[in-house]
């Protein structure tokens, strides 16, 4: 048995909606083959000391291997890997600030509009498709008790766009 004692509950979704398939009063009204795609994702990591059993280190802190880390283009785009949270007070040779510490309270979430590239048949027709995308998220300690308020005060927010094609190995974007 090992010494570390944590309880860690994450979650999340995503939904993609066809909106312009040319039918109805809506298909009128939105260009032919207008998706929207939206995600969600959210955890929540609490250290544990089982009556003494587990030592968490200093205070009953998480590990870091085991803290939440937010930034990059799967996560929360605009941001580069682990690039949003608490920061070490040196270091930092990627981000200003110092190095990522992780967080034990996330929540990131992803608005995005998608239809196929306009103006060339060759590329629509072979799934190229332009994007727009909203993202927000946050990263934070959890020091005992989260306020809620300040939690979400420190969400960060990128906007922007890009294209992308779906190949038989994942999808690339640009």
């Amino acid at each position: 048995p090992g010494d570390v004692g944590f309880l860690k509950c994450w979650s999340g979704g995503s939904i993609h909606l066809p909106l312009g398939d040319g039918g109805g009063l809506l298909g009128r009204l939105v260009p032919r083959g207008l998706s929207l795609h939206s995600a969600y994702h959210c955890g929540m990591i609490k250290s544990l000391s089982f009556g003494g059993l587990c030592n968490n280190g200093v205070g009953n802190m998480t590990n870091l291997s085991d803290r939440y880390y937010v930034g990059g283009p799967h996560q929360l785009r605009g941001f580069v890997p682990a690039g949003i949270g608490p920061r070490a007070d040196t270091g930092g040779a990627s981000v200003p600030g110092g190095d990522s510490v992780g967080g034990d309270v996330y929540y990131t979430a992803t608005g995005m509009l998608s239809v196929p590239f306009p103006g060339n048949n060759f590329l629509s027709n072979n799934g190229v498709r332009l994007f727009g995308f909203a993202n927000a998220g946050t990263l934070t300690g959890l020091d005992n008790a989260v306020n809620v308020s300040s939690f979400f005060r420190s969400t960060r927010v990128a906007v922007g766009g890009g294209i992308s094609i779906g190949l038989p190995l994942g999808r690339a974007e640009a």
